[in-house]
């Protein structure tokens, strides 16, 4: 099953945990969604999330993502606070959250590609 809404301009907040535990690819990139969103109640099947440019805000907690999830699109909205990457999923292979506010340091496991860039007061090293 797939979603791909991107560029039409909606609006509002989504709840994640109210997606179909079948889906696999999600993708609201370039609306004016808003509101905070929670990783940790997505679908099980889900491969590939993209909410780039939106309006989200709030933390990202990357500590329980569903075991299939392979990329991660969030950049260029409003998420704040610390990240841990350290416990991701082996499946997990691009983590994009650059231009943000993200802050502290972040460490980065090998085999993942993280764009984190544009977040002014965040340090990233590699694990």
């Amino acid at each position: 099953m797939r979603s791909h809404t991107h560029t039409h301009r909606f609006s509002g907040t989504i709840s994640l945990g109210k997606l179909p535990e079948g889906l696999k690819h999600l993708n609201l990139w370039g609306n004016h969604l808003n509101g905070t969103i929670c990783l940790t109640s997505l679908p099980p099947a889900l491969e590939s999330l993209r909410l780039g440019s939106n309006y989200f805000e709030g933390s990202l907690d990357f500590t329980r993502l569903p075991d299939c999830i392979e990329v991660i699109y969030l950049s260029k909205n409003h998420f704040s606070g610390t990240i841990d990457l350290g416990k991701l999923p082996q499946n997990l292979q691009v983590v994009e959250a650059s231009h943000n506010a993200l802050s502290g340091t972040v460490r980065v496991p090998p085999g993942v590609r993280c764009m984190l860039h544009g977040n002014a007061n965040l340090t990233v090293e590699s694990m």
